[in-house]
Protein backbone atom coordinates (compact mmCIF):
# COMPACT_ATOMS: atom_id res chain seq x y z
CA UNK A 1 0.00 0.00 0.00
CA UNK A 2 1.17 3.30 -0.58
CA UNK A 3 2.31 5.50 2.52
CA UNK A 4 -0.01 8.51 3.19
CA UNK A 5 0.37 12.06 2.39
CA UNK A 6 -1.16 15.11 2.20
CA UNK A 7 -0.95 14.75 -1.85
CA UNK A 8 -2.34 11.57 -1.89
CA UNK A 9 -6.37 11.31 -1.31
CA UNK A 10 -8.16 7.43 -1.34
CA UNK A 11 -11.22 6.55 -3.59
CA UNK A 12 -13.54 3.30 -3.36
CA UNK A 13 -14.76 2.02 -6.70
CA UNK A 14 -17.33 -0.54 -6.62
CA UNK A 15 -17.35 -2.96 -9.00
CA UNK A 16 -14.14 -2.00 -10.18
CA UNK A 17 -13.68 -5.69 -12.15
CA UNK A 18 -15.17 -5.10 -15.48
CA UNK A 19 -16.94 -2.82 -17.24
CA UNK A 20 -17.81 0.50 -16.20
CA UNK A 21 -16.30 0.63 -13.07
CA UNK A 22 -12.77 -1.06 -14.12
CA UNK A 23 -12.67 1.68 -16.77
CA UNK A 24 -13.18 4.20 -14.04
CA UNK A 25 -10.97 3.00 -12.00
CA UNK A 26 -8.71 2.57 -14.86
CA UNK A 27 -8.66 5.90 -15.38
CA UNK A 28 -8.77 7.28 -11.68
CA UNK A 29 -5.78 4.91 -11.48
CA UNK A 30 -3.63 6.87 -13.65
CA UNK A 31 -5.04 10.63 -12.27
CA UNK A 32 -1.78 11.43 -9.74
CA UNK A 33 -3.09 11.92 -6.33
CA UNK A 34 -5.69 9.01 -5.99
CA UNK A 35 -5.22 6.11 -4.39
CA UNK A 36 -7.83 3.90 -6.02
CA UNK A 37 -9.60 0.58 -3.71
CA UNK A 38 -11.03 -2.05 -6.06
CA UNK A 39 -14.13 -2.90 -3.58
CA UNK A 40 -15.62 -6.19 -5.47
CA UNK A 41 -15.76 -9.81 -4.67
CA UNK A 42 -13.11 -11.45 -6.28
CA UNK A 43 -11.07 -7.55 -6.22
CA UNK A 44 -7.57 -9.20 -6.81
CA UNK A 45 -7.20 -9.73 -9.86
CA UNK A 46 -8.53 -6.53 -11.23
CA UNK A 47 -6.51 -4.56 -8.92
CA UNK A 48 -2.94 -5.74 -9.42
CA UNK A 49 -3.35 -4.64 -13.16
CA UNK A 50 -4.37 -1.59 -12.14
CA UNK A 51 -1.89 -0.79 -9.37
CA UNK A 52 -4.71 -0.67 -6.86
CA UNK A 53 -5.55 -1.84 -3.20
CA UNK A 54 -7.70 -4.73 -3.46
CA UNK A 55 -10.65 -4.95 -0.61
CA UNK A 56 -13.24 -7.65 -0.27
CA UNK A 57 -16.93 -6.35 -0.53
CA UNK A 58 -20.21 -8.19 -1.66
CA UNK A 59 -22.98 -5.52 -1.91
CA UNK A 60 -25.16 -8.44 -1.15
CA UNK A 61 -24.27 -9.56 2.38
CA UNK A 62 -24.91 -6.47 5.06
CA UNK A 63 -22.11 -8.31 6.76
CA UNK A 64 -19.25 -8.07 4.53
CA UNK A 65 -20.47 -4.49 3.80
CA UNK A 66 -19.62 -3.76 7.58
CA UNK A 67 -16.79 -5.58 7.50
CA UNK A 68 -15.26 -3.51 4.36
CA UNK A 69 -16.22 0.07 6.34
CA UNK A 70 -14.43 -1.55 9.51
CA UNK A 71 -11.37 -2.74 6.78
CA UNK A 72 -11.39 0.26 4.65
CA UNK A 73 -10.49 2.61 8.44
CA UNK A 74 -7.68 0.68 9.47
CA UNK A 75 -5.75 0.24 6.21
CA UNK A 76 -3.64 3.63 6.58
CA UNK A 77 -4.44 5.03 2.96
CA UNK A 78 -4.76 8.68 2.22
CA UNK A 79 -7.81 10.01 3.41
CA UNK A 80 -11.04 8.91 1.75
CA UNK A 81 -11.87 11.64 -0.79
CA UNK A 82 -14.24 9.95 -3.00
CA UNK A 83 -16.56 7.11 -3.54
CA UNK A 84 -18.07 5.80 -6.57
CA UNK A 85 -20.94 3.64 -6.23
CA UNK A 86 -21.36 1.59 -9.54
CA UNK A 87 -21.61 -2.14 -8.51
CA UNK A 88 -24.81 -3.58 -9.96
CA UNK A 89 -26.82 -6.85 -10.68
CA UNK A 90 -29.81 -7.79 -12.94
CA UNK A 91 -31.30 -11.08 -12.97
CA UNK A 92 -34.16 -12.40 -15.15
CA UNK A 93 -36.80 -12.69 -12.52
CA UNK A 94 -37.26 -11.55 -8.42
CA UNK A 95 -36.71 -14.72 -7.03
CA UNK A 96 -33.35 -14.37 -6.38
CA UNK A 97 -32.04 -13.23 -2.47
CA UNK A 98 -29.35 -11.76 -1.15
CA UNK A 99 -27.86 -13.42 1.90
CA UNK A 100 -30.00 -11.51 4.50
CA UNK A 101 -32.93 -12.67 2.76
CA UNK A 102 -33.97 -9.62 0.44
CA UNK A 103 -34.71 -9.36 -2.70
CA UNK A 104 -31.54 -9.79 -4.86
CA UNK A 105 -31.51 -6.50 -7.09
CA UNK A 106 -32.80 -4.24 -4.61
CA UNK A 107 -30.95 -5.46 -1.98
CA UNK A 108 -27.32 -5.32 -3.84
CA UNK A 109 -27.89 -2.33 -5.91
CA UNK A 110 -29.87 -0.26 -3.38
CA UNK A 111 -29.31 -1.66 0.21
CA UNK A 112 -26.02 -2.70 0.25
CA UNK A 113 -24.71 1.03 -1.03
CA UNK A 114 -27.16 2.54 1.17
CA UNK A 115 -25.40 0.85 3.78
CA UNK A 116 -22.27 1.66 2.77
CA UNK A 117 -22.68 4.95 1.97
CA UNK A 118 -23.93 5.73 5.61
CA UNK A 119 -20.65 3.80 6.84
CA UNK A 120 -18.00 5.82 4.33
CA UNK A 121 -20.04 9.22 4.96
CA UNK A 122 -18.23 10.16 8.69
CA UNK A 123 -14.88 9.24 6.74
CA UNK A 124 -14.90 11.57 3.86
CA UNK A 125 -13.10 14.28 4.02
CA UNK A 126 -14.79 17.74 3.96
CA UNK A 127 -14.96 18.03 0.35
CA UNK A 128 -15.16 14.90 -0.86
CA UNK A 129 -17.50 13.39 -3.64
CA UNK A 130 -20.07 10.85 -3.73
CA UNK A 131 -21.22 9.45 -7.87
CA UNK A 132 -23.81 6.94 -7.31
CA UNK A 133 -24.21 5.04 -10.76
CA UNK A 134 -28.23 4.93 -12.09
CA UNK A 135 -29.64 4.59 -15.26
CA UNK A 136 -32.32 6.11 -17.63
CA UNK A 137 -34.48 2.98 -16.95
CA UNK A 138 -35.32 4.97 -13.55
CA UNK A 139 -37.72 6.66 -16.12
CA UNK A 140 -40.45 5.26 -17.77
CA UNK A 141 -39.49 5.91 -21.41
CA UNK A 142 -39.44 3.27 -23.16
CA UNK A 143 -38.18 4.13 -26.71
CA UNK A 144 -35.38 5.93 -25.15
CA UNK A 145 -34.37 2.95 -23.01
CA UNK A 146 -34.51 0.35 -25.85
CA UNK A 147 -37.69 -1.33 -24.58
CA UNK A 148 -36.66 -2.12 -21.25
CA UNK A 149 -39.59 -2.10 -18.81
CA UNK A 150 -40.15 1.09 -16.58
CA UNK A 151 -39.95 0.85 -12.87
CA UNK A 152 -42.90 0.24 -10.83
CA UNK A 153 -42.12 1.58 -7.17
CA UNK A 154 -43.87 0.50 -4.32
CA UNK A 155 -43.58 0.81 -0.14
CA UNK A 156 -40.10 -0.60 -0.12
CA UNK A 157 -40.69 -2.74 2.71
CA UNK A 158 -42.48 -4.83 -0.59
CA UNK A 159 -39.69 -4.11 -2.89
CA UNK A 160 -36.99 -5.69 -0.63
CA UNK A 161 -39.38 -9.00 -0.77
CA UNK A 162 -38.74 -11.89 -3.09
CA UNK A 163 -41.42 -12.39 -5.31
CA UNK A 164 -42.88 -13.44 -8.68
CA UNK A 165 -42.16 -10.56 -11.50
CA UNK A 166 -39.63 -9.02 -13.81
CA UNK A 167 -36.14 -8.86 -13.10
CA UNK A 168 -36.15 -6.16 -15.90
CA UNK A 169 -38.38 -3.90 -13.81
CA UNK A 170 -36.61 -4.62 -10.75
CA UNK A 171 -33.70 -3.23 -11.86
CA UNK A 172 -35.51 -0.25 -13.34
CA UNK A 173 -37.12 0.03 -9.43
CA UNK A 174 -33.38 -0.26 -8.20
CA UNK A 175 -31.87 2.64 -10.35
CA UNK A 176 -35.07 4.82 -9.27
CA UNK A 177 -34.48 3.76 -5.53
CA UNK A 178 -30.20 5.09 -6.27
CA UNK A 179 -31.59 8.04 -8.00
CA UNK A 180 -33.66 8.70 -4.79
CA UNK A 181 -30.71 8.16 -2.26
CA UNK A 182 -28.91 10.66 -4.14
CA UNK A 183 -31.24 13.11 -3.74
CA UNK A 184 -32.39 12.45 -0.14
CA UNK A 185 -28.44 12.58 0.67
CA UNK A 186 -27.88 15.90 -0.29
CA UNK A 187 -31.01 17.24 1.25
CA UNK A 188 -29.95 15.94 4.15
CA UNK A 189 -25.92 16.52 3.79
CA UNK A 190 -25.81 20.08 5.61
CA UNK A 191 -27.29 17.79 8.88
CA UNK A 192 -25.52 14.67 8.33
CA UNK A 193 -21.71 16.68 7.65
CA UNK A 194 -22.40 20.24 9.05
CA UNK A 195 -19.98 22.41 7.61
CA UNK A 196 -18.65 20.70 5.16
CA UNK A 197 -18.96 20.76 0.94
CA UNK A 198 -19.33 17.35 -0.14
CA UNK A 199 -20.87 17.03 -3.06
CA UNK A 200 -22.96 14.34 -4.22
CA UNK A 201 -24.01 13.10 -7.97
CA UNK A 202 -26.26 10.74 -9.72
CA UNK A 203 -24.78 9.30 -13.01
CA UNK A 204 -26.48 7.74 -15.76
CA UNK A 205 -24.00 6.27 -18.03
CA UNK A 206 -26.05 5.31 -21.02
CA UNK A 207 -26.44 1.99 -22.62
CA UNK A 208 -23.02 0.52 -23.14
CA UNK A 209 -23.25 -2.84 -25.71
CA UNK A 210 -20.35 -3.53 -24.44
CA UNK A 211 -20.69 -4.49 -20.63
CA UNK A 212 -22.32 -7.85 -21.74
CA UNK A 213 -25.60 -6.90 -21.43
CA UNK A 214 -26.82 -9.99 -23.06
CA UNK A 215 -25.06 -12.32 -20.41
CA UNK A 216 -28.22 -13.62 -18.92
CA UNK A 217 -30.07 -13.94 -22.66
CA UNK A 218 -30.27 -16.95 -24.64
CA UNK A 219 -27.75 -17.91 -27.16
CA UNK A 220 -29.66 -16.78 -29.81
CA UNK A 221 -30.50 -13.52 -28.10
CA UNK A 222 -27.07 -12.99 -27.83
CA UNK A 223 -26.01 -13.88 -31.21
CA UNK A 224 -28.54 -11.49 -32.47
CA UNK A 225 -27.34 -8.53 -29.40
CA UNK A 226 -23.73 -9.07 -31.27
CA UNK A 227 -24.87 -8.51 -34.67
CA UNK A 228 -27.09 -5.56 -33.59
CA UNK A 229 -24.34 -3.71 -31.39
CA UNK A 230 -22.57 -1.35 -34.29
CA UNK A 231 -26.01 -0.11 -34.71
CA UNK A 232 -26.80 0.23 -31.68
CA UNK A 233 -23.97 2.56 -31.32
CA UNK A 234 -24.97 4.83 -33.54
CA UNK A 235 -28.15 6.03 -31.54
CA UNK A 236 -28.48 8.89 -28.94
CA UNK A 237 -27.79 7.75 -25.58
CA UNK A 238 -25.56 4.81 -26.51
CA UNK A 239 -22.05 4.92 -25.77
CA UNK A 240 -19.11 2.65 -24.73
CA UNK A 241 -17.56 1.72 -21.11
CA UNK A 242 -14.44 3.65 -21.81
CA UNK A 243 -16.31 6.47 -22.68
CA UNK A 244 -18.84 7.15 -19.42
CA UNK A 245 -16.05 5.14 -17.77
CA UNK A 246 -14.01 8.35 -18.20
CA UNK A 247 -16.85 11.02 -17.14
CA UNK A 248 -17.62 8.72 -13.85
CA UNK A 249 -13.52 9.33 -12.85
CA UNK A 250 -14.19 13.05 -14.21
CA UNK A 251 -16.84 13.54 -11.67
CA UNK A 252 -14.74 12.44 -8.66
CA UNK A 253 -11.63 14.84 -10.26
CA UNK A 254 -13.11 17.60 -11.77
CA UNK A 255 -13.32 21.03 -9.64
CA UNK A 256 -16.02 21.40 -12.16
CA UNK A 257 -18.31 19.01 -10.01
CA UNK A 258 -16.96 20.29 -6.61
CA UNK A 259 -19.58 20.62 -3.94
CA UNK A 260 -21.74 21.32 -2.28
CA UNK A 261 -24.30 20.15 -4.19
CA UNK A 262 -25.75 17.73 -6.29
CA UNK A 263 -26.01 16.83 -9.93
CA UNK A 264 -27.23 14.55 -12.08
CA UNK A 265 -25.38 13.88 -15.38
CA UNK A 266 -26.98 11.73 -18.27
CA UNK A 267 -24.04 10.41 -20.57
CA UNK A 268 -21.83 13.59 -20.69
CA UNK A 269 -24.32 16.65 -20.00
CA UNK A 270 -26.48 17.70 -17.24
CA UNK A 271 -30.31 16.18 -17.02
CA UNK A 272 -33.37 16.01 -14.56
CA UNK A 273 -34.11 12.53 -12.85
CA UNK A 274 -37.66 11.81 -12.84
CA UNK A 275 -40.51 13.28 -11.33
CA UNK A 276 -40.54 10.29 -8.57
CA UNK A 277 -36.92 10.43 -7.79
CA UNK A 278 -37.30 14.34 -7.40
CA UNK A 279 -40.58 13.17 -4.82
CA UNK A 280 -39.09 14.08 -1.21
CA UNK A 281 -41.77 12.64 0.55
CA UNK A 282 -41.16 9.20 -1.71
CA UNK A 283 -37.38 9.74 -0.93
CA UNK A 284 -37.77 9.97 2.89
CA UNK A 285 -39.82 7.13 3.35
CA UNK A 286 -37.49 5.04 1.46
CA UNK A 287 -34.59 6.74 3.42
CA UNK A 288 -36.31 5.48 6.58
CA UNK A 289 -36.92 1.69 5.93
CA UNK A 290 -33.34 1.47 4.19
CA UNK A 291 -32.39 2.39 7.52
CA UNK A 292 -34.85 -0.03 9.20
CA UNK A 293 -33.79 -2.59 6.61
CA UNK A 294 -29.80 -2.55 7.05
CA UNK A 295 -30.50 -2.07 10.60
CA UNK A 296 -28.30 1.08 11.89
Amino acid sequence: MNKPSLEQRTVVVTGATSGLGLACARVLARTPGWTVVVAARRPDGAAASLGAVPLALDLADLTSVRAFAATLADAGLPPLAGVVANAGIQYRDRRHTTADGFEATFGTNHLGHFLLLQLLLPHLTGDGRIVVVASGTHKAQRIRNGGFPPPRWDDPRALAQPSDGSGQVAYATSKLANVMTVLELARRMASLRPGSRIAVHGFDPGLMPDTALDRDYSARAQRVYERVTPLLLRLPGVTTAAASGAQLATMITDPAYAGPGSRYVEVDRDGEPSATARDPQLAAELWAVSEELTAR
